[in-house]
């Protein structure tokens, strides 16, 4: 049994684009929460388990914040089979270490900065989605940071790193122009 596809996205600038956009970004809290779920048993340290946990914390509490948000714009949360990580994952292939997790993470991370950011200068966004995207960034930072400072770290020791890095830029490309080739609003 197959998923049913997900909804076709909008006229852009329609509420109902917002909308599906905003089911876009709560997919990708959510996926993003999976993989971490998943694949955060292999953290090897202490240190790097407490900022899974958070981390962990923070995608499910953004997924709620758009889930909210979504509401209070009288829309109809949605799943979305072809949320940007699932588009990532195909692209990149399941990380086999730990390595590659934080690599896929730390780009998944930065598209999410920029795509929040870029959304925070479109004319006429609703309040509570204003609000959401504020409250959201703090944390999308703060991810950025720790999983670059990680990865610094083990640039030194492990020479895989950087072609790890390489190959999830590369996979977050395609993926992201996959979805704005969907979406003509990414």
């Amino acid at each position: 049994m197959t998923a049913p596809e997900s909804p076709a996205a909008p006229a852009q600038g329609s509420p109902e684009a917002t909308v599906w956009l905003l089911n876009q970004y709560r997919a990708a809290e959510i996926r993003g929460a999976g993989v971490i779920l998943r694949l955060g048993r292999l953290a090897d340290t202490s240190g790097l388990r407490s900022n899974f946990s958070r981390h962990l914390r923070d995608e499910g509490v953004h997924a709620w914040m758009w889930t909210r948000a979504i509401h209070e714009l009288g829309g109809e949360v949605l799943d979305m089979d072809d949320a940007y990580q699932i588009r990532l994952g195909t692209e990149f292939g399941l990380p086999k270490s730990l390595t590659e997790l934080l690599a896929l993470t730390l780009v998944s991370e930065r598209r999410g900065v920029q795509t929040y950011e870029e959304h925070l200068t479109f004319a006429g966004i609703p309040g509570c989605v204003e609000r959401t995207l504020r409250g959201i960034l703090k944390d999308e930072h703060w991810h950025v940071e720790w999983i670059a400072e990680e990865l610094e770290g083990r640039a030194a020791k492990d020479s895989a790193v950087s072609s790890a890095l390489a190959r999830a830029e590369e996979a977050d490309r395609r993926a992201a122009s996959q979805l704005r080739t969907l979406a003509g609003v990414l």
